[in-house]
């Protein structure tokens, strides 16, 4: 890691000594001097680096040059700064004379600590040695050949016991069952876990399913948290413990629910905050209210941890045999295009033997091999020192030994993600960003330094160093995980460099801290007074998470580069010049403070969630090298900086909003370059075509997401220029995934809707004028619909051509909501073969002329209906793979309820009628696989089908909600063997029936396992 940051160091210093500034400063002489000094130490780094490992004092002397060459690097940033500042100005004014003065005086100091260390090198014997570049320019070349999907190999026996176990001795079980799976680190105890929990049949077997990572943290309420959050798909917030636990166990009960508890470790000494008995029973109790047949699947190292919370024998997860090694390896280090050289296939099953059956080991060593065709490169790693290590397991040597055939660069960036606790999820975009403010990644030749940066990512990822990729195809984020054993080598390599602050190291701060990560809670003022003053350059100050508030003033250490809080008192803010990143949210601010002017170094500004930010400081275009403003739930923001064209730089820009004032048209937008996420607003503004055209979107190929934003106030009102002309002028590229129009007030949509090709998620809100939609069935990747409130649509497509070609219409899309539309006739004008072959949920409110398909939507599974009529509810009787049905029925009953013939159905909830008297008799008629029943809010409701229950002989789970009228249980409740559990909540006449022991409806539910009844919830 030194390699690097002494390079970029010495090359800024170089620059520096040829700059006219240097000699204007008088500065110049000292500058070549250090310059030389520096040569001499960087000619042996390579070689300290590679021994320092075995080597402490060398260890030790490379911190010391790191820490020097940070303390360098804000001097030269310095000059960089002052010598913008002096364009033009006389060097000879008193401010700059002062300048002058201190930072000769601090180019001296600098200077002497290098001599020390240039001299101090001779006392270890190191080698002067030129890396082959040969291999870092490859490297540089490749994009992303990185596998996708590797095919597993040698678990399948293993995940065959666990889903039979799921599936047969669980399922029967009355109790929870607990399964443990342990195996050492990187043998794929996680990538196991990951096979059951996506298998088909145990998708199928359970109600619910959650993953959670637990790590060296087991807090219960933080699980608790995650199981809600997983499960409702929102933010949860864990204060209150009490409303917690009540909240999960409302949500488990009388659910079969499979819960996999990933990477669990037991409390000892090292491990403070880890697992316990006492723990594990609270828990454990908590999450006994579920229904028969409920699991989880533990992962773990520690055969402890297995005793603690395993109800069955644990399963021992071996290494790979050599031969499934080697098929692993091989995938990674041949992909399926590279010749199987001979002379490498022996080289490499040598390699394999070394794996120690870790399969992560074998990912690692095939990544590394990738990009490396000469017999004499495959020796090389084969005949590595490193395998002779005293002390370091076969896994780790193979992590290492990857590590170094990185190249300098690649590897500082890996290293800094020790700033992430554990098992954190990185955003791929994020991190990159912070590569680029601490100045680890610059342009290369035609490359700008984001695609240097997504460049070394997928490095990284092919080489095994990042792992679970998650991509939002709707987004276009891609989140991903470190392992265990890798972070545990990125951490070795960085020493107190890089810490996470926590309650037993907030002291633990030195000189080398150059990176600190935080979490929420923290009285940041108290921290400083303690530990702030003894870090002599600290670069990032980086709070974990974005949900919470911290008190306290942010540091006042000058050499920042980057700053995320959330912290109000933002009164250091001027002194930070050498800031590059700086993100604000959950601010209750209107303003930005002017001393944002100060920060002209200012490269990424992140605005989240500030909810009372009314505008943008008007003078920001002097931030010239600003190049991502990102700016996200910040609801308020009426007016942004005029001139925004002026920043050249600007590569993001996530809102822009139009006004009629000077500096604040379209046309600012056409010569940015801009990438990502792009949301315009006050498109009732624009003042001409022209400037609409001017704003160049079909020139900006990068743009993934972009959302078109009118007034929604101006639909009575006159536009500057016609909205039709307007929208039709701002075409965007094909490359766009993502499309957003909101109150648009024009009769007809762009032709060119129907050309994005590469389009994956449409939403049309409040689109009230327009009479017809654009012909979107024939769009190929569209997976994605909501349409909203727009009143004089008919049909979603209304194609009538015929060119003899039966083509599916939305032969991709998976989910469709539609609301508010209340000319909505049917989905397609015209209906030809199989349409919607993929279309698994729909969701319908305040359609009232819609009628779905005569021929059913083969794959539609989840069903929601908000203000249904009775046309739309008997046409429901075609859809006979439905599992799931949700009624919201406002003022229609259920006489049309299509009877009979939705045998799939697993899930029914009828909610919020306020004219539903009784539900029909034969409403129960075939509902063999019925798991759940719900009937919430129906206050009229008087009484349930006196037919039809001994039918329902899957159901487990029934709910009974705040229906007052509703006075007794039917007798064919009795028939109700598979009923696990009945909840009656805000029914008072009911509640008082099914009294345990005394109700009058006792009787009939005596057999249920766990019956909650209460006349008020």
């Amino acid at each position: 890691m030194a390699e690097a940051l002494l390079g970029a160091v010495f090359e800024k210093l170089i620059s520096l000594a040829q700059n006219e500034f240097a000699t204007i400063s008088g500065i110049k002489g000292k500058a070549e001097k250090l310059s030389h000094t520096l040569e001499l130490i960087k000619a042996v780094v390579e070689d300290a680096e590679k021994k320092e490992i075995t080597n402490k004092s060398i260890k030790v002397w490379l911190q010391q040059l790191k820490d020097a060459v940070y303390i360098l690097d804000d001097i030269l940033d310095e000059c960089s700064i002052e010598s913008l500042r002096l364009k033009g100005l006389s060097s000879l004014k008193p401010k700059n004379i002062k300048f002058r003065y201190e930072i000769g005086n601090r180019l001296k100091e600098i200077a002497r600590r290098f001599d020390e260390i240039a001299d101090c090198k001779n006392k270890f014997a190191l080698q002067e040695g030129v890396r082959e570049r040969s291999t870092e320019v490859a490297e540089w070349r490749q994009t992303s050949s990185f596998i996708p999907q590797p095919k597993l190999y040698g678990r399948e026996d293993d995940k065959k016991k666990i889903v039979q176990f799921l599936l047969s001795q669980a399922r029967e079980s009355d109790f929870l069952s607990i399964y443990p799976i342990v195996g050492l680190g990187g043998m794929g105890k996680t990538t196991l876990a990951q096979m059951v929990y996506n298998d088909d049949q145990v998708t199928s077997n359970f109600d619910i399913k959650v993953w959670i990572c637990v790590s060296e943290n087991f807090s219960v309420q933080r699980i608790l948290c995650s199981i809600i959050e997983s499960i409702t798909k929102a933010k949860h917030d864990c204060l209150n413990l009490d409303v917690t636990e009540r909240k999960v166990q409302e949500l488990l009960q009388g659910k079969r629910y499979f819960l996999v508890l990933d990477d669990v470790w037991r409390k000892d000494e090292e491990i403070k905050f880890g697992l316990n008995q006492d723990k594990w029973n609270k828990l454990k109790c908590l999450l006994s209210c579920a229904s028969k047949g409920a699991s989880i699947l533990v992962s773990t190292r520690d055969m402890e941890v297995a005793t603690i919370m395993g109800t069955c024998q644990a399963h021992h997860l071996c290494g790979l045999s050599e031969d499934e090694c080697w098929m692993l390896f091989k995938q990674y280090a041949f992909g399926t295009v590279k010749e199987e050289r001979a002379e490498l296939v022996v080289i490499g099953k040598e390699i394999v033997k070394k794996c120690g059956g870790s399969p992560l080991a074998a990912q690692a060593l095939g990544g590394l091999l990738h990009s490396r065709n000469e017999e004499k490169e495959w020796l090389e790693v084969m005949k590595s020192g490193i395998w002779n290590l005293a002390g370091e397991n076969s896994i780790f040597a193979v992590l290492r030994l990857s590590y170094f055939h990185l190249t300098p660069t690649i590897r500082q960036c890996f290293a800094f993600c020790a700033m992430f606790p554990k098992d954190t999820e990185i955003m791929k975009e994020d991190l990159i960003h912070l590569w680029m403010a601490n100045g680890f990644i610059s342009p290369r030749e035609n490359l700008e330094v984001e695609d240097v940066g997504n460049m070394i990512w997928n490095e990284l990822y092919q080489k095994s160093f990042f792992q679970d990729m998650r991509l939002d195809d709707y987004s276009g984020d891609i989140h991903f995980k470190m392992h265990d054993l890798v972070h545990d080598l990125a951490q070795s390599i960085m020493g107190q460099e890089c810490i996470v602050l926590g309650s037993a190291n907030m002291t633990d701060m030195s000189r080398s801290t150059h990176h600190v990560g935080f979490g929420s809670g923290w009285d940041l003022s108290s921290l400083h007074k303690r530990a702030f003053k003894k870090v002599e350059s600290m670069r990032t100050f980086y709070q974990l998470n974005v949900y919470d508030r911290v008190s306290g003033c942010i540091p006042t250490h000058r050499s920042l580069r980057v700053l995320r809080t959330s912290s109000s008192n933002l009164s250091s803010l001027k002194s930070l010049i050498h800031l590059r990143y700086l993100e604000l949210f959950r601010l209750e601010m209107e303003t930005l403070p002017d001393s944002i002017y100060s920060l002209q170094k200012l490269e990424i500004l992140k605005l989240r969630s500030l909810k009372k930010l009314v505008c943008l400081p008007k003078d920001l275009t002097c931030l010239q090298d600003l190049r991502h403003l990102v700016i996200e739930d910040c609801y308020s923001l009426s007016c942004m900086f005029p001139n925004i064209g002026k920043l050249s730089r600007l590569r993001t820009l996530s809102k822009y909003i139009v006004s009629s004032e000077i500096g604040h048209s379209l046309a600012e937008l056409h010569d940015l370059k801009l990438r990502g996420d792009l949301r315009i607003e006050g498109l009732e503004n624009v003042g001409s075509l022209s400037e609409a055209q001017e704003a160049n979107l079909m020139g900006k190929k990068d743009i993934h997401k972009l959302e078109l934003i009118c007034d929604k106030l101006f639909h009575t009102k006159p536009y500057a220029t016609n909205p039709e002309l307007v929208l039709n002028a701002l075409q965007p590229h094909s490359n766009l995934k993502n499309l957003k129009i909101e109150y648009y007030a024009g009769l007809k949509f762009p032709t060119w809707m129907e050309m994005l090709t590469n389009l994956v998620y449409l939403v049309l809100y409040g689109c009230k004028m327009c009479v017809r939609l654009p012909s979107l069935g024939k769009l190929p990747y569209l997976r994605r619909i909501e349409i909203s409130e727009m009143n004089d649509v008919q049909y979603m497509d209304d194609d009538e051509s015929d060119d003899g070609v039966e083509v599916k219409a939305f032969p991709s899309l998976e989910e469709l909501s539609l609301s508010g539309c209340s000319k909505l006739e049917r989905l397609l004008k015209v209906e030809r073969g199989e349409n919607f072959p993929c279309l698994s949920s729909l969701r319908i409110n305040k359609c009232p002329k819609l009628e779905l398909p005569s021929c059913c939507i083969p794959s539609l599974k989840s069903l929601v209906l908000f203000d249904y009529t009775n046309e739309l509810l008997r046409s429901l009787s075609g859809f006979n793979g439905l599992t799931s049905l949700w009624l919201y029925a406002g003022d229609v009953d259920l006489t049309s309820f299509p009877v009979g013939t939705l045998s799939s159905l697993r899930t029914l909830q009828i909610y919020s009628s306020e004219v539903l008297k009784e539900l029909p008799n034969e409403l129960f008629k075939n509902l063999n696989n019925l798991d759940h029943l719900q009937i919430v809010y129906c206050r009229k409701l008087e009484s349930l089908p006196e037919q039809g229950w001994e039918g329902l002989r899957s159901l487990r789970t029934l709910q009974i909600w705040d229906c007052g009228e509703l006075k007794s249980l039917p007798d064919g409740v009795r028939h109700l063997t598979s009923l696990e559990v009945l909840k009656i909540y805000d029914c008072p006449a009911l509640a008082e029936r099914c009294k345990e022991g005394t109700g009058e409806d006792w009787d009939k539910i005596a057999h249920v396992p766990k019956v909650e009844s209460t006349a008020q919830h």
